[in-house]
């Protein structure tokens, strides 16, 4: 009996110092980047002020867009799964280029949510759209994937969404195939 309490006690305690390890990574690149992350805390504001976001690592993830965006230039963006990323490319394409942004989300109230918060300007090559998803779990890898079709060439594709819940269960090992559909690869595919 007290081995398999020490056992659970020391598992409980290997993840609790992973989480910390990870929280301290997380903070203290926030604190070599300063700079770097004051939009970034903007955007995570805005999107938890409309209940959105309820992770402490979103802003990493914002960061690495942003890097990634910074270092392959696209001028065509596809993004599924709608959010703080939107931000991210929006303010990209209106400061570094003339390119344009399809962003497409299941949900029709975060669509339009996220149409709010970036602030779309009719001078805007931004497209946010609301999509049903579809779901092939009888597939090997199960898909999941919006119910569209899409026919424009992109040049970097950012894959979140749509949700993996299939009738309230998370399916984990389900991808999202409209990207193989695409008519032309993309330089770049986000996962």
């Amino acid at each position: 009996m007290a081995f398999k309490t020490a056992k659970k006690l020391s598992k409980r305690v290997k993840n609790l110092t992973r989480k910390l390890s990870l929280e301290y990574t997380h903070r203290l690149h926030r604190w070599e980047h300063k700079k770097e992350y004051t939009d970034i805390d903007q955007y995570l504001s805005k999107f938890r002020s409309s209940g959105g976001l309820k992770n402490f690592y979103g802003g990493y993830k914002l960061w690495n867009l942003h890097q990634l965006l910074l270092r392959f230039k696209p001028k065509r963006i596809l993004e599924f799964g709608s959010g703080s990323s939107t931000m991210v490319f929006c303010e990209y394409l209106r400061k570094h280029n003339d390119g344009s942004l399809l962003s497409i989300d299941e949900e029709e109230k975060w669509a339009l949510n996220t149409g709010r918060l970036v602030d779309l300007k009719s001078t805007d090559s931004i497209e946010i759209i609301n999509s049903k998803k579809k779901c092939r779990p009888d597939t090997v890898p199960r898909e999941i994937k919006y119910e569209l079709s899409l026919q424009d060439n992109y040049d970097f594709v950012f894959v979140d969404g749509p949700s993996l819940k299939v009738e309230g269960v998370k399916w984990k090992d389900a991808v999202n195939s409209d990207v193989l559909e695409l008519a032309q690869r993309p330089e770049v595919i986000v996962v």
